[in-house]
């Protein structure tokens, strides 16, 4: 079977619900220390794959209607966060992608391939802000790999599935058939605008040479992590009304649920 189609569908049937590939050539660019030869210098190729989130993890604020329960009004968001959206929209799917990254670096370096799987974000009970700041961008590895662009929100949209999704990626020696750049804009731009509207502390803002008529292969705003994330006493705090509203709001994802 070729390598390319073997790689690919093996990922699909481990779980994942995206996978693309990218020569190394494309991450030119790259901060020092973060380029894929930087991580593998024998590096040829970047396999990307994502694993679609949970509609019902992402839309976790509308349990808050729910006027009843026994947890009290006051903490109820933040057990929300930490029950649904951090632990099964993060914290295990980002669990499952490091062992899918492993389980596939494996695979290739049987076949005499040496590779390595990139890991997700960094887990733990108390976050510092650069644990969330990998040595990879798994963001920019999808978008490379043609799985997206980044919207307004600086989150990989996928024209299936929008901006609700988790991604992976494993660098290896391995050469396989490239997957093209999208081609096509999948972030509404100008006629939206809802990610950025929505963010209550003002982190995101556009670069001034971003062009909407281009498709965003790098991201067209800055995110500012002291608004977006900040510290308290060495714990990051939640500072929009709830986490991933940048995510949530975004109607693309809306869109293609109303068409399914």
């Amino acid at each position: 079977m070729d390598m390319t189609v073997d790689v690919k569908e093996y990922i699909l049937a481990e779980g994942a619900d995206l996978v693309g590939i990218a020569p190394v050539e494309r991450f030119g660019g790259a901060p020092k220390g973060h380029a894929p030869w930087d991580i593998l210098p024998t590096a040829k190729s970047v396999i990307s794959f994502g694993m679609r989130l949970l509609d019902s993890v992402v839309d976790y604020p509308e349990y808050l209607r729910n006027a009843e329960s026994r947890i009290p009004q006051d903490t109820r968001a933040a057990f929300l966060v930490r029950n649904f959206y951090l632990e099964l929209g993060h914290f295990v799917q980002d669990r499952e992608l490091n062992l899918l990254g492993l389980k596939v670096a494996l695979r290739l370096e049987r076949q005499g391939f040496k590779s390595l799987g990139t890991p997700a974000t960094q887990e733990g009970g108390e976050l510092l802000l650069s644990d969330f700041f990998g040595f990879f961008s798994q963001r920019h590895a999808a978008v490379r790999a043609g799985l997206g662009e980044f919207g307004y929100n600086n989150i990989v949209l996928n024209p299936e599935f929008g901006p609700r999704v988790r991604y992976g990626s494993v660098i290896t020696e391995a050469e396989f058939d490239y997957d093209p750049l999208l081609s096509e804009q999948v972030c509404l731009r100008e006629s939206c605008r809802e990610c950025l509207d929505a963010c209550t502390v003002a982190a995101i803002t556009l670069k001034e040479d971003c062009d909407p008529e281009q498709v965003f292969i790098d991201t067209p705003a800055v995110t500012d992590p002291g608004r977006c994330m900040p510290q308290e006493d060495g714990r990051i705090r939640i500072a929009c009304t709830y986490y991933g509203t940048c995510l949530r709001v975004c109607p693309v994802h809306i869109d293609l649920k109303r068409q399914a």
